[in-house]
């Protein structure tokens, strides 16, 4: 059985963005639990000014742990870009998510890098990028081993950053930066659109895959779109992935419906994959008893 977390936001967002309960974590820690799910993905900015012994203690509090944090507000709210042609926005990028890397060790889970990768403006010039975006991850790799921190890099759909689009080219790219601490989140979202073949593209991940984020074809909760999870699941299954499915969705209809409908689809997805399971299983020899 998979293990599931959702993401979720220490301030209001605008209700485009993918962050299902909003605002102070003892606000919501308790429904996350009471729905179902183990784990939080906090989606959050300036890690310095949260605490980190408060952030514990509530998830604490509700049963639940932190599976990882995304940094996506960096790039969004605070224009911080891994890629930029200005050496020390790179610089500040990293120091931010350093900053990152500090709060994730605390509460011992993983940080996502996505969109603070950002776009190539000049895609003739993509090695130069690319050049910027390798030394930046492995800077930050070898930042985050000593501290235990996973570093989780998104494949994204090219609708959001103009390279790195599917999962097995940006699982190629991680293989090659050889760090064990840098794997590979990927993203059902984006896959739907980029990668034509899921059981194809979950296969490639298998050597780096890190971390898999659900949501449906037009970003609402599992089940609300027209993706197939049964196959999403099997073959994860299949390649023996045991971290985290995390739903990063729009709030919608409202926040705990969101949360609860996707939920209760994924997990009714695996109990047919386990019926399956035990009906192709081979039948136990028939026994003869002595006389």
């Amino acid at each position: 059985m998979f293990r599931y977390g959702l993401v979720c936001s220490l301030e209001t967002l605008t209700p485009d963005k993918p962050s299902v309960f909003q605002g102070s974590l003892e606000g919501y820690a308790d429904k996350v639990r009471a729905i179902g799910y183990d784990a939080i993905e906090l989606h959050l900015r300036n890690p310095a000014q949260v605490d980190p012994d408060k952030l514990k203690s509530g998830a604490a509090n509700a049963g639940l742990f932190f599976c990882a944090l995304s940094t996506g507000l960096e790039y969004g709210l605070n224009h911080l870009s891994l890629i930029s042609d200005e050496a020390r926005v790179r610089q500040a990028a990293i120091r931010r998510l350093t900053e990152h890397i500090d709060l994730a060790a605390e509460l011992s889970c993983g940080v996502v890098i996505g969109t603070m990768r950002a776009n190539i403006p000049d895609r003739r010039q993509q090695t130069r990028y690319l050049g910027y975006l390798s030394e930046a991850l492995l800077t930050l790799a070898d930042y985050a081993a000593p501290r235990q921190v996973t570093l989780l890099v998104e494949s994204i759909t090219r609708y959001i950053d103009n390279y790195l689009n599917t999962v097995p080219e940006t699982a190629a790219y991680l293989v090659q930066l050889n760090r064990p601490n840098l794997l590979l989140h990927i993203d059902t979202h984006s896959m739907q659109i980029e990668d034509p073949d899921f059981p194809a593209a979950i296969r490639a991940s298998k050597p780096v895959l890190g971390y898999v984020h659900v949501s449906d074809s037009n970003r609402r909760f599992p089940g609300g779109g027209n993706i197939d999870f049964k196959t999403v699941l099997r073959e994860l299954r299949a390649i023996g992935y045991s971290g985290l499915l995390t739903s990063e969705c729009l709030p919608w209809p409202d926040a705990e419906s969101s949360a609860r409908l996707g939920l209760t689809y994924l997990k009714a997805l695996e109990a047919c994959l386990d019926v399956e399971a035990y009906r192709l299983a081979p039948a136990e020899p028939e026994r003869i008893p002595h006389v």
